[in-house]
């Protein structure tokens, strides 16, 4: 008799656990509702990024001269409505390509953009555009987190065939990359190479004047021109009335690969 009474109640006990998780999954459904709508919410609400309209001719903040206070991250509207999310956030949400993506920093005119881990300021307003960008994709960034990034300094020019290699110099002018000896001699990686498009390859200057390391008392001065390299005399310098920006310096393999031409006399 106390084995018939107990056991209903076994069986009674385990229908109530078997309700239980029953409602309980029923209703796991409807908390996941509630809390991907609070974060459409907190979307919608999202402010737009804003900056300056006149993005112009810019490499001061690049350089680290420009005048770039620290500012916090927010999130970008894209067209359409869309959300380009921070991508120094993580977040469930669409991002802006993780490749390439466009930041910049509030109150700034310089944009970038941030390619495999490097950033690259874009000179121009008509550069920008020229690559099919416009103001709504642009995300805002601190300029701490800009600091995190190196600066790219090896290009590619879009549809060229020879696949020559560009180094942009710290005065902004850019000069090939004789071979592979040369680029390995600075400690530079193919990896780091991205690739401009024509109209910004064709607005750096050439950087043709160039002096081997070493301390600059009575540095010699040479011109990089057909592929040779040329002494340029005290009096040719002078004559030339060359600035200090746009003479830099080279390293021995990469001066070496360079042969002697004419000297510049006058």
């Amino acid at each position: 008799m106390e084995e018939s009474n107990i056991t209903p109640i076994k069986y009674a006990i385990i229908g109530l656990l078997i309700w239980a998780i029953f409602v309980g999954l029923l209703f796991l459904p409807l908390s996941s509702g509630k809390a991907q709508n609070g974060q459409t919410t907190a979307v919608v609400k999202a402010k737009p990024v804003s900056f300056s309209d006149a993005i112009t001719a810019n490499t001061l903040c690049s350089a680290g001269l420009g005048d770039c206070s620290a500012v916090q991250t927010k999130e970008a509207q894209g067209p359409g409505g869309s959300l380009f999310g921070s991508i120094f956030q993580v977040s469930s949400k669409p991002q802006a390509d993780p490749i390439i993506s466009v930041v910049n920093v509030p109150g700034q005119t310089a944009v970038y953009r941030i390619i495999n881990g490097q950033k690259h300021s874009i000179p121009t307003t008509e550069i920008f555009e020229s690559y099919g960008f416009s103001l709504e994709i642009v995300q805002e960034i601190a300029v701490k987190e800009l600091a995190n990034y190196p600066l790219a300094r090896l290009f590619l020019v879009e549809g060229d065939e020879s696949q020559q290699i560009y180094y942009l110099n710290e005065s902004g002018m850019i000069r090939p990359v004789l071979n592979d000896k040369v680029f390995y001699s600075y400690g530079d990686r193919k990896e780091d190479i991205i690739t401009i498009n024509q109209k910004e390859f064709n607005y750096y200057p050439r950087n043709q004047f160039v002096f081997l390391e070493r301390p600059k008392l009575n540095r010699e001065i040479y011109q990089i021109t057909g592929g040779v390299k040329r002494y340029l005399t005290p009096v040719a310098v002078k004559r030339m009335n060359l600035s200090e920006y746009e003479i830099a310096p080279v390293n021995q393999t990469e001066f070496d690969a360079y042969p002697d031409g004419e000297p510049v006399i006058f």
